[in-house]
């Protein structure tokens, strides 16, 4: 995959040793040692969304997750996808099973983020004063196959 080995050198190696002491305030009561650094700073991330009072901020942290190219999902994907191929690697049988259910949580990530593309946008709009976004193709379910506007569902949600 390319560039992959320039993300991996920005990451930290992972260590096979006890980790190291944790700085007071970044442990949660369900990670006392505080080993789980990507959990703990998504956990930073919904804190911010749950502190903010403006939507424009809002959506600028959801972008941080939904971002098709650099958000979290899409590399939550590509975490899944260099796990199965991890797994397929292996001599055991159960190799090839968990390479399977690890290529199926990467494409059930890749869905969320394409059922949810328009969502950032859709919480800019919430902001008093914005525009309403405008109904387009690339942002009506169904528009593509030719339904009317009127059919798409008041929550904009499609399930």
């Amino acid at each position: 995959m390319p560039g992959s080995a320039l993300r991996r050198s920005h990451l930290p190696a992972p260590s096979t040793t006890t980790p190291a002491p944790t700085p007071p305030g970044v442990v949660t009561p369900t990670d006392p040692d505080g080993r789980y650094v990507f959990g703990r700073q998504v956990l930073a991330l919904t804190d911010q969304l749950n502190g903010t009072t403006s939507y424009e901020r809002a959506a600028a942290l959801a972008d941080q997750v939904l971002e098709p190219t650099d958000g979290l999902l899409a590399r939550l994907a590509e975490f899944f996808e260099a796990a199965a191929e991890k797994a397929k690697e292996s001599d055991h049988d159960d190799g090839f099973d968990l390479h399977y259910d690890l290529e199926d949580a990467a494409a059930t990530v890749r869905g969320l983020g394409e059922d949810l593309h328009v969502a950032v946008d859709r919480m800019r709009a919430l902001d008093p004063g914005s525009p309403a976004p405008q109904a387009t193709k690339t942002t009506v379910p169904g528009a593509s196959i030719g339904l009317p506007t009127a059919v798409r569902p008041a929550s904009g949600r499609t399930r």
